[in-house]
């Protein structure tokens, strides 16, 4: 019997950009994938924090991706998108908002770098794709879980 392959098993998976870096996740851990709505600031929070924006009369709260990963806030444009988070992953409403979204990407295909030394838990494989380009395979169970994303206030 062969031993299965890294990417044996694996779903396609949701592919976005945030902080100029490609991004994987599985499709089954995010809700819906929206146009920005209005978001309203919350006072004393961190920068990446944006605030609160409301869907279909559900609150939800909104981190900006790119800037959570220390790069600059995000500049909303036609292709910035909100992912809302599912709630099998622990979160309770919320989004995360991201510069665009590629769709269903599937890793077959790509070749698995290993994770670096630096990564985050939630950071859990790094993928190369056929033309060159990095893909950071996240879970977002894991985010969710994170000291750093839980702390929101100042």
């Amino acid at each position: 019997m062969m031993a299965p392959t890294a990417t044996e098993g694996v779903e396609s998976q949701l592919g976005f950009v945030a902080g100029d870096e490609r991004w994987l996740c599985r499709l089954q851990q995010t809700e819906e994938v929206l146009t920005t709505p209005p978001i309203t600031p919350v006072p004393l929070t961190q920068p990446w924090f944006l605030g609160l924006t409301n869907v279909r009369g559900n609150l939800y709260s909104v981190v900006d991706f790119s800037s959570f990963l220390g790069k600059p806030l995000l500049v909303h444009n036609a292709d910035t998108r909100l992912l809302l988070l599912s709630r099998s992953t622990g979160a309770i409403n919320a989004a995360l908002l991201v510069q665009r979204v590629y769709g269903l990407r599937s890793v077959k295909g790509f070749a698995p770098t290993g994770q670096g030394a630096q990564d985050k838990a939630w950071n859990v494989q790094h993928w190369m794709d056929a033309e060159g380009h990095t893909w950071h395979e996240m879970d977002l169970s894991k985010l969710v879980q994170d000291s750093e994303f839980q702390h929101i206030g100042r």
